[in-house]
């Protein structure tokens, strides 16, 4: 009793800023607009509270509050109170009002539509391939009018600034090999990965760089896939107390950024934005044919996970699949991982080599079976000609 203690919550909120206005010109400034209400609610009694909003850019207006402190201004800073327990009971409600900060921000903001990241263990080749497809839109305000390709192409060589995301960076493992990308529509004209890179503080990676042919203006959609492999001894680790219990540890998402920059060369501080949220996210996990007693850690709550059986090329008995999936995902899960822990036996190491041989022997002996059976009627035997004696 009468001790205090300090406690911070965090929370990420999608769609809470939208662009106002709707459409710019393809290289005005980007406006857009937070609104929530001017309270937080709480269960207990509140002696004094206020909202602070914070934009990256300078702030265009906001909306007046009459009750506490109001509502004031500093640089790039709207605070709104302190109220007090008083002005929260006089001003009726207050605490259902919503406020709203207009700002100003050039920076890119990008949404997936739906993202699946997937990942196929193979003991055998000891590989580990991952393949993510994603459908990805730009959330910034619509171009007011038609896009205009002189325009962007006088921009790209006057280093002026405009709305377009023209590159796509995408952060894979300093061992990622078999790299490759497929567009549904042929859009990507350039791609590239970067040498080993070894920042300070972190694992080394490489940098996959997509530069589509036409740049995603605001309100437009982008549809890809790629994929690479990574030796799979770095991701799997075996129980030392039962060998045949593994452990697969893989990240929840993968790290990925866009850039407006009109420079050829994107600089890495692109992936400190973590631009791109996710609306509706699956992560599949494909386990080697007879691996049983699966067990899935998870790095928060998620909305569903389980277990599905499928079946590749050579499988006898199949194999299982565990399916993640989640709707509004942060880019501050970047960094999360995911933990399956599963029995795999020698036997089941072997179990494919040994269903394919016992196949080939199957049909060898099938064939040498078939060349020696007669399918057709017999030939009729000839009968012998007496043979012609000489007389003299």
């Amino acid at each position: 009793p009468g001790e205090k203690v300090s406690l911070n919550i965090d929370f990420v909120f999608l769609r809470t800023v939208q662009p106002r206005p709707a459409a710019v010109g393809q290289s005005d400034d980007q406006g857009w607009e937070w609104a929530d209400r001017a309270l937080v609610a709480s269960v207990y009694p509140t002696k004094k509270q206020k909202t602070v909003v914070r934009a990256r850019g300078d702030i265009r207006g906001f909306t007046s509050v009459s009750a506490g402190g109001g509502a004031t201004r500093d640089k790039r800073t709207v605070t709104f109170g302190p109220f007090s327990s008083g002005d929260v009971a006089a001003a009726t409600g207050l605490a259902d009002t919503r406020v709203e900060v207009q700002f100003t921000d050039n920076a890119e903001q990008l949404e997936a539509l739906t993202h699946r990241r997937e990942y196929f263990v193979s003991h055998w080749a000891n590989d580990l391939n991952v393949l993510e497809h994603y459908a990805l839109r730009n959330c910034g305000p619509a171009i007011e009018g038609t896009f205009d390709k002189v325009k962007q192409t006088i921009a790209r060589f006057t280093q002026m600034r405009d709305n377009l995301v023209k590159v796509l960076l995408v952060k894979v493992p300093a061992a990622a090999r078999n790299m490759y990308v497929v567009d549904e529509i042929g859009n990507v004209s350039t791609s590239a990965v970067t040498r080993q890179l070894r920042p300070q503080g972190e694992p080394p990676f490489k940098v996959m760089q997509l530069r589509p042919r036409y740049p995603l203006a605001g309100g437009w959609n982008y549809t890809w896939w790629h994929g690479y492999s990574v030796p799979l001894d770095g991701y799997l680790k075996v129980d030392p107390t039962r060998r045949t219990r593994h452990l697969l540890r893989v990240p929840f998402i993968g790290s990925m950024a866009a850039s407006m920059a009109q420079d050829e060369t994107v600089p890495l501080t692109a992936f400190d934005t973590q631009n791109i949220a996710i609306s509706n996210y699956e992560l599949r996990i494909t386990l080697p044919e007879g691996a049983t007693d699966i067990d899935v850690r998870l790095p928060f709550d998620v909305d569903a996970v389980g277990q599905q059986p499928s079946s590749y090329y050579f499988d006898s008995t199949g194999r299982s699949v565990v399916v993640v999936t989640q709707r509004l995902v942060a880019p501050d899960a970047i960094g999360a991982h995911v933990l399956v822990t599963y029995n795999y036996s020698a036997g089941a190491l072997w179990q494919k080599p040994l269903v394919i041989a016992a196949v080939l022997l199957a049909v060898f002996a099938l064939a040498s079976a078939l060349s020696r059976m007669q399918t057709g009627l017999p030939s009729p035997k000839r009968k012998a000609q007496p043979k012609a004696t000489k007389t003299e």
